[in-house]
């Protein structure tokens, strides 16, 4: 056998050249690892124009692809693996690839003469993937229009396009991680800040890591990654479903709206502090109601690693706010939530045309980035069918959101119970910030009065407000639950 190494380093972060891992960078212990790959000849770097000058890729023997793009990548394959038997594929940035894991794949992959193998229930950064030279140029033909940016699955999702025509091989984690959803890459702060931990804690390999991770999850809580801030008090609805107008919409000590200023303060601490994330607008409240609710969005758009998240009624939008993105969109999460205008009356109000309308128009300029949502319950249950066709028929980007009783603090509407069978630490706690209109940080949105806080993070900053949820993580880890955690359905639910 006769194999090649193929390392993806298009447009690594600086965190994969990093020397904190025993002297070490993410892409020296990745080369490191390729070199003990069976039956491997040859090694190569693929860096894409203007990379190739970096420093850190100079010792290394590297390839520049003309363009990043999917059918580039395999074309590249199908030239420079030409007189190879197999392909192993991985990144530069994954710096706990197992060699036992691999080898162990590698021994499957010649014993059933797959065309195809990867592992599966590890987590990211574990395992390469595999590939027979046989299928590349099969490949390269399925992808020749896939003209899109390469992933780190673009493998697998060419092959799945027609994947019964392909004998595919997956080796099966003893434990399934899949749930934990970790990425062992040092592509960004928060993956980079978990790989460090668990490199303290003596993970080398497969099995150390995955025994690292069972026992020590309070390790997972990292940065910041959705930051849901209230920037305005106004909404044009009193929602049967909705808990804002008898708790948070009367309180006295919140703000009608949070000024330019601070909004601006929020997103630099968050992009010093976390450097990506997803900026939710509005935590409660119409965000179309702020008066300067272009700018707010504008400002957002300009930071680099944030991205954008909208969710609004329809209600309220001028069109020249709507046609302003260009450059970058926002993530546009209509909530409809009836097919008709007489159960959207029943369930919130007036204004049926004008969501719609709004929401047609956004699919129209933005058809990529634009959601329509339903909150399921009992009240709409019976159209709901209906509404996901109609909608389907315009757009894959429907979501059916479960009902929330907020730590039945409204009646329970839900048509069925879909928590877990056994409960495990919120995704919530280790993933979100929520941020009223004045500054100050509950433990999350379901804390509607206010009784578990965090701080201000107006007044005492982003890191602060953050390492306070620690202890509530750490206490979830260990199966202690708050008054308001213990009665809640929403730790299991994933904000992007």
């Amino acid at each position: 056998m006769k194999n090649i190494a193929l390392i993806n380093a298009l447009n690594l972060s600086d965190y994969a050249f990093k020397k904190v891992l025993e002297g070490e960078s993410a892409l020296e212990r990745v080369y490191r690892y390729a070199k003990s790959l069976p039956d491997v000849e040859e090694i190569r770097i693929i860096m894409a124009e203007g990379r190739d000058q970096r420093n850190e890729l100079r010792s290394f023997e590297g390839d520049v692809i003309e363009k990043s793009t999917v059918d580039k990548l395999f074309e590249y394959f199908r030239e420079r693996a030409r007189g190879f038997d197999n392909i192993f594929y991985f990144y530069g940035d994954t710096p706990f690839l197992d060699r036992r894991v691999t080898e162990k794949m590698y021994g499957d992959h010649r014993k059933y003469f797959a065309q195809y193998t990867f592992a599966d229930g590890y987590p990211y950064g574990i395992a390469p993937e595999i590939l027979d030279y046989e299928i590349v140029g099969i490949l390269a033909d399925m992808a020749s229009s896939e003209g899109g940016k390469i992933e780190r699955t673009s493998i697998f999702d060419v092959i799945k396009k027609d994947i019964n025509a392909f004998d595919i091989e997956t080796l099966l984690s003893p434990v399934d991680l899949r749930l934990l959803r970790v990425s062992l890459a040092a592509d960004e702060k928060r993956n980079f800040q978990l790989i460090k931990r668990i490199f303290d804690l003596n993970g080398r390999d497969a099995e150390s890591i995955t025994s690292i991770l069972q026992s020590k999850r309070e390790i997972l809580r990292t940065l910041p990654s959705f930051v849901s801030i209230q920037i305005v008090r106004d909404c044009p609805y009193s929602c049967s479903y909705c808990p804002y107008p008898n708790y948070l919409k009367k309180d006295i000590d919140a703000r009608r709206e949070m000024s330019m200023a601070d909004f601006k303060r929020i997103i630099d601490m968050v992009e010093s502090f976390s450097e990506d994330a997803y900026i939710n607008l509005s935590l409660w409240g119409e965000p179309s109601f702020h008066p300067r609710i272009g700018e707010i969005m504008n400002y957002v758009l300009s930071k680099e690693k944030l991205k954008l998240v909208v969710e609004t009624t329809g209600i309220g939008w001028q069109k020249s706010i709507l046609e302003t993105f260009q450059d970058r969109e926002p993530i546009w999460i209509v909530s409809i939530d009836a097919l008709n205008s007489d159960t959207y009356r029943h369930l919130k109000g007036e204004g049926f045309e004008e969501s719609v309308e709004t929401a047609e128009f956004l699919l129209e300029r933005y058809p990529e980035n634009t959601y329509i949502q339903a909150v399921r319950m009992k009240e709409n249950e019976k159209e709901l069918e209906a509404f996901y066709r109609h909608w389907k028929k315009k757009t894959n980007n429907v979501i059916i959101q479960k009902y929330d009783h907020f730590c039945q603090k409204l009646p329970d509407k839900r048509v069925t119970d879909l928590s877990p069978l056994k409960r495990f630490p919120c995704w919530h706690l280790q993933r979100d910030l929520y941020v009223l209109s004045d500054g100050t940080v509950p433990i999350c949105r379901e804390d509607l009065k206010r009784e578990f806080l965090l701080g201000n993070i107006l007044k005492e900053g982003i890191e602060k407000v953050w390492e306070r949820g620690q202890e509530y993580y750490r206490d979830h880890v260990e199966g202690r639950y708050p008054e308001i955690c213990k009665s809640c359905d929403e730790y299991y639910t994933y904000n992007f």
